[in-house]
């Protein structure tokens, strides 16, 4: 019987063909090609790294130091912005809260212009504001319209300014009748043809009658002094003949 050792001598001889010559031996077939994609090490220097041995320990103490730059470089800008996300974070909350105290001093101005009694809440306020601001529009529509009234008067007045024409009428009369009378009938005579006095200056006497009327006329103030002047005529005549009636009654005896 085979022991174990030798049945796999007989398997082992049965896989490789060869026959064996003595203490030689060959295969039937060619040797297998290794087919393997790797190459085996060799001992070559690489272009930008130094070979093995010429200054190992240098390039080992740059390699610590660049990757000691490299870990500083992209760690102070994570510092840098957490920093940064700090100050906009509490920039923004101060703003926020002037934002709000400004907001806070608008409403209590509002307020205060409000009537009394209105709440002091935002919704309140608003209200209360629009509602003033409705009642202050229509007032403003109101006073629009009146000026406008007003205008169209002011406008007429001017108007009837410019058509009237300021003048002075001088009055004398020698031996008047009746010098007051005269004046009042003269007076009455300018009011008749639209004409108004605004000042009169006058002296009576028994001998002579001197007065100056400033007046507004839209007549004319030749046409103004004609009718004054035509009125003392009338009147002056009036009580000349009323008197030469008188006296010849008296002389005629027809009157007590």
């Amino acid at each position: 019987m085979l022991n174990r050792k030798q049945e796999k001598n007989v398997h082992m001889d049965q896989f490789f063909q060869y026959d064996t010559y003595g203490d030689m031996w060959c295969f039937d077939g060619a040797f297998p090609v290794n087919r393997s994609a790797f190459s085996g090490y060799t001992d070559q220097p690489v272009d930008g790294f130094p070979a093995k041995g010429d200054d190992a320990g240098t390039n080992r103490r740059n390699v610590n130091k660049r990757m000691i730059d490299f870990l500083r470089r992209n760690w102070t800008p994570v510092l840098e912005t957490k920093g940064n996300e700090r100050e906009r974070g509490y920039r923004h909350m101060m703003d926020e809260r002037l934002r709000r105290e400004k907001q806070k001093q608008s409403y209590l101005a509002l307020l205060s212009m409000l009537p009394p009694g209105t709440k002091s809440d935002k919704n309140s306020i608003i209200q209360m504001t629009a509602k003033e601001i409705e009642e202050l529009q229509r007032y403003k529509e109101e006073l629009e319209t009146r000026n406008t009234e007003l205008e169209a008067v002011l406008d007429d007045h001017q108007r009837e300014s410019r058509e009237v024409e300021k003048a002075k009428i001088k009055l004398r009369v020698t031996y008047p009748s009746c010098g007051i009378y005269s004046v009042l009938e003269v007076l009455k005579c300018l009011k008749n043809i639209g004409s108004k006095t605004t000042a009169i200056q006058s002296k009576f006497s028994s001998e002579e009658l001197l007065a100056v009327l400033d007046i507004e006329t839209k007549t004319g103030a030749a046409e103004a002094e004609k009718a004054v002047q035509r009125t003392l005529f009338e009147v002056e005549g009036k009580f000349h003949s009323h008197f030469h009636e008188r006296d010849r009654g008296l002389s005629d005896g027809s009157m007590p």
